[in-house]
């Protein structure tokens, strides 16, 4: 219908025509004033450390890596790539829906 070479041609002066759009409706001389944004997430409180049920911060455990951590997430990995596993892992979570949601109608 359209030739490769003509459609490739006609997109790269889309391209070249934006730019020139964009860089003419930039002003460089004008000066950034810094508004903050309410919405902006940087800008709410850090969460520091988790607390306890008594309100009180406690220090976390740290992670303690044995010998059996890799194995584990090696054999996580496995049964991540086995679709046989995967197969198995939806018939159970479709088992599970029904016996949650199933009677809800």
């Amino acid at each position: 219908m359209f030739d490769e070479e003509i459609l490739r041609s006609i997109m790269m002066t889309c391209i070249i025509l934006h730019n020139m759009v964009v860089e003419d409706e930039y002003d460089y001389d004008a000066l950034e004033v810094y508004e903050p944004d309410p919405m902006n997430t940087a800008l709410t409180r850090i969460y520091e450390r988790p607390m306890g049920p008594n309100g009180e911060p406690f220090e976390p455990e740290p992670l303690v890596r044995d010998g059996d951590l890799m194995t584990r997430m090696i054999d996580r990995y496995t049964e991540m790539q086995s679709s046989y596993i995967h197969e198995m892992r939806q018939v159970h979570l479709i088992e599970h829906l029904w016996a949650v949601k199933g009677n809800e109608d």
